[in-house]
């Protein structure tokens, strides 16, 4: 099991892996089902009605939980 000092070491080393992945969006492969915008928690994404497509509005907000990666069925969304 482990200790107390362990877990906090391991989960500060995947905070500081994940502050180094960034979003990368292909808009061609979305199909406007914006399962990213529902489930961002920071509000990354936004809906584009008349182009029926996500558009990444505030990318500098993403904090890598990836949400939005998992949720994409169109693999229009990566952490890099």
């Amino acid at each position: 099991m482990p200790t107390f000092w362990s877990s906090i070491a391991e989960h500060w080393h995947i905070a500081r892996t994940l502050r180094h992945l960034a979003i990368r969006f292909r808009p061609e492969l979305c199909a406007g089902d914006h399962f990213c915008y529902e489930v961002c928690p920071v509000g990354c994404w936004m809906p584009d009605e008349a182009k029926n497509k996500a558009v990444l509005s505030h990318a500098e907000r993403c904090i890598a939980c990836g949400a939005c990666v998992l949720q994409c069925p169109h693999n229009a969304i990566e952490l890099e």
